[in-house]
């Protein structure tokens, strides 16, 4: 059957030149197997990821030696600050790796989220604000986060519309050659 099947394609394509038998499901498996996680974004990550854990001493030596220095209110702020900071890093950086990585729209658009709508604001108030008092140790181990940070928001908006004209690609011929993915 499949040497009957090959050697009727070839032949029509003999005769009817140009019209080459095209296959729906490699088409799609095609589009389907092409990788689109982000390099930059990956490399951002990585090396936050090792950035974040002298961060974290260079703040926490910072803020032992400063804190009684700062009025009620500063004190308040700051340990809220790098409190927040400290907790939701590790979960945004799980969630960028899984979403770049393993090419998951919704944890990587709570990375997006995350780093844009919490982590920004509040690294930029620890690196702009003059009032907490901040040591140079402390300026560039937040200025280092800054540039990872801005350079992570940029490259995950990239690669967030990347992934999702690559869903929609996907499920459009999908639909238009009634391909069911779920098993794959």
């Amino acid at each position: 059957m499949w040497m009957w099947r090959t050697s009727v394609i070839t032949a029509s394509d003999r005769i009817f030149p140009g019209l080459a038998h095209y296959d729906k499901k490699r088409e799609f498996y095609d589009i389907g197997n092409q990788i689109q996680s982000n390099l930059p974004l990956q490399m951002a990550l990585y090396f936050n990821v090792w950035v974040y854990p002298l961060w974290f001493l260079v703040m926490l030596v910072n803020l032992d030696a400063k804190y009684y220095y700062l009025t009620d209110v500063y004190k308040f702020i700051t340990v809220a600050v790098f409190s927040v900071i400290s907790i939701f890093e590790g979960i945004r950086l799980y969630l960028g790796y899984l979403g770049n990585l393993v090419e998951k729209i919704p944890e990587l658009a709570s990375f997006w989220l995350v780093s844009t709508l919490i982590h920004f604001p509040l690294e930029m108030f620890l690196l702009l604000d003059k009032k907490t008092k901040a040591h140079i140790s402390e300026t560039i181990a937040n200025g280092s986060m800054m540039f990872l940070l801005v350079i992570e928001i940029v490259t995950a908006t990239v690669a967030l519309r990347k992934l999702a004209e690559h869903h929609a690609k996907r499920f459009y011929v999908a639909q238009l050659y009634g391909i069911d993915d779920r098993t794959h």
